[in-house]
């Protein structure tokens, strides 16, 4: 028995994006969007945004995020935890910046007013 070309091209087609689905972190689906959380200590599935005189907002999930303007969308130091990405900051109106991170650091530096996070996990 004789398989056409057009067949062999449809079966490898249908194994490619089978393996495509496979490939797919399994967690992946799992995580939940990216939302602002109540801070808690030494917590790495939180990303934190922390002033120097008090304050402090904790992020945690996947996704983007714009962030609402409140009193406290400043941050003088920021612990990301277990995700990477990168976040938006505007010093000077219409100067907006873009921090990236990753996993498990923390930096240091004037990243105020917050405007917008990523994370990718």
């Amino acid at each position: 028995m004789r398989v056409s070309f057009a067949a062999k091209a449809a079966v490898a087609a249908a194994l490619a994006a089978a393996s495509l689905t496979v490939a797919a972190p399994a967690n992946a689906s799992q995580q939940a969007a990216l939302t602002e959380v109540t801070c808690s200590r030494d917590n790495k599935d939180q990303m934190a945004f922390l002033k120097f005189v008090g304050g402090s907002r904790c992020f945690k999930g996947v996704g983007d995020l714009d962030v609402k303007p409140l009193w406290n969308t400043e941050a003088d130091v920021v612990l990301t935890g277990n995700h990477s990405g990168w976040f938006s900051y505007e010093p000077t109106p219409g100067d907006v910046k873009v921090q990236p991170f990753s996993k498990y650091q923390t930096l240091t530096g004037r990243f105020h007013p917050l405007r917008h996070i990523h994370v990718e996990g």
